[in-house]
C-alpha cells in the first residue's frame, strides 16, 4: 500500500468506514485512557481539608488538582466556603467561582511564589 495518510491520519485510508464503526472505535480508544481513581487514606484526606482550610482561613491562593476520568483537572483559586456535611466547598476563580466536592480533590498547593 503505497498510499501515503494525508488529513485526517488513520482514518484517510478508510473511506468506506461507516460513521458507526468510528465512533465506536474512538469510544474505545478513550476507554483504554481512563484513569483510575486514586485511593487516599483518611490521613491524607484530612491534609487535604486541612490546606483548603487554611486558604479560606488565611485567603491563600491555592492549586487544587481535582480527579477526572481522562485528565485531571486544576484549579487555581481561593477558597471561599467550606460545607463538612455536603462535602463542598467553594472556590474563587478570578471574577467567577466553582463548587468542587472533597471526594474530586486529589491534590492541594499553595501558591509558593507569592511568599
Amino acid at each position: 500500500m503505497s498510499i501515503k495518510l494525508n488529513g485526517n491520519g488513520m482514518w484517510e485510508s478508510m473511506r468506506m468506514m461507516i460513521p458507526q464503526h468510528r465512533e465506536r472505535s474512538v469510544q474505545q480508544q478513550r476507554e483504554v485512557a481512563k484513569q483510575v481513581r486514586p485511593e487516599l487514606t483518611e490521613e491524607e484526606q484530612q491534609e487535604l481539608f486541612g490546606q483548603l482550610r487554611a486558604s479560606l482561613s488565611n485567603t491563600l491562593e491555592v492549586e487544587i488538582t481535582l480527579f477526572d476520568e481522562y485528565e485531571n483537572k486544576k484549579i487555581i483559586g481561593i477558597v471561599t466556603g467550606l460545607d463538612p456535611r455536603h462535602q463542598l466547598a467553594k472556590v474563587q476563580t478570578g471574577q467567577s467561582w466553582e463548587l468542587i466536592q472533597f471526594c474530586d480533590v486529589i491534590g492541594v498547593e499553595f501558591d509558593v511564589e507569592r511568599f
